[in-house]
């Protein structure tokens, strides 16, 4: 999980608010769908670089700017691998 150090399962959010800041797009993420946020970019209509789409390649990695998500960390300050990333808070910025 990036973000503090506290522990997080991604069934303890129901329901969260994603804002991609670049692009100006808010949208909500729920649990049923349990969508990456890479998922959730693109069914709002973005196309974020991605690879493997497994965490792996590094290429989708983003900042999270606020808020805190459960999977991978990038290499960045905040980063995060949007391709297997979730909230793990009930709002979130990225930098996308």
């Amino acid at each position: 999980m990036s973000g503090s150090g506290a522990s997080y399962d991604v069934s303890d959010i129901e329901e969260a608010q994603v804002t991609f800041t670049k692009s100006k797009i808010s949208t909500t993420w729920t649990a049923k769908e349990n969508l990456s946020i890479l998922q959730l970019a693109e069914k709002v209509g973005l196309k974020p670089d991605y690879g493997c789409r497994s965490g792996m390649c590094g290429t989708c990695e983003r900042k999270i700017l606020k808020g805190q998500v459960y999977g991978p960390e990038g290499w960045e300050p905040q980063g995060i691998y949007i391709c297997q990333s979730k909230p793990a808070s009930k709002e979130i910025e990225i930098d996308l």
